[in-house]
């Protein structure tokens, strides 16, 4: 399993810092960082730019990151990007009482704590995640693909996806998602679990 987004412990020790030092580094806003709870997440992106940008090699699950993004002709994000909307927004997803949860690709960028009580997770380990290691995505359209074809064209195909779950104790049952997007925010789909059901 690929991560997208990293501790501060993870960080520090690439550093050679202390942890709190990249704690305070982020709430001054001299890097990229998601708050969840008490703690910060680093996005990949960030890390990247940070390790090269001090001539530190980058470690092996850092650069799994790197070469998917060499493979997919991706860049890195500008400085700017990250901090404003996007996280903001992010919080949508405590507002719902069903379970839910934020991604963008196939990556959990957060989730509320009904989806992860759902499948067995920590909330603040659930961000990165793909979600492939969660739901079966199915040999045809997948999950993503469903959410971004309802997103665009609402009036086409099903309403919900059925698929089911892969963890906890859950494993085995189905579940139907619907999806919804944030505004302005391309990529990025709300997800909900509207029912779980035996399979």
């Amino acid at each position: 399993m690929e991560k997208t987004l990293f501790s501060t412990p993870e960080l520090a020790e690439w550093l050679g810092v202390f942890h709190t030092t990249v704690r305070r580094w982020i709430e001054r806003g001299r890097i990229k960082g998601i708050r969840v709870g008490r703690n910060y997440k680093i996005p990949a992106d960030e890390v990247i730019r940070i390790l090269e940008g001090h001539s530190i090699p980058l470690p092996d699950a850092v650069r799994k990151c790197w070469n998917r993004q060499q493979r997919e002709g991706r860049h890195l994000t500008s400085r700017g990007d990250y901090r404003g909307s996007i996280l903001q927004k992010l919080l949508v997803v405590e507002q719902i009482n069903a379970p839910a949860f934020i991604c963008r690709k196939a990556a959990i960028l957060g989730a509320n704590q009904a989806f992860a009580e759902l499948v067995g997770y920590p909330q603040a380990d659930l961000i990165g995640l793909r979600i492939g290691d969660l739901v079966d995505e199915g040999p045809e359209e997948g999950l993503i693909d469903f959410a971004k074809r309802r997103v665009e064209t609402p009036e086409k195909g099903p309403e919900a996806y059925v698929t089911h779950l892969k963890v906890a104790g859950n494993g085995g049952k189905g579940i139907r998602v619907t999806a919804d997007s944030l505004d302005d925010m391309e990529d990025i789909y709300i997800l909900t679990v509207r029912e779980l059901q035996p399979m």
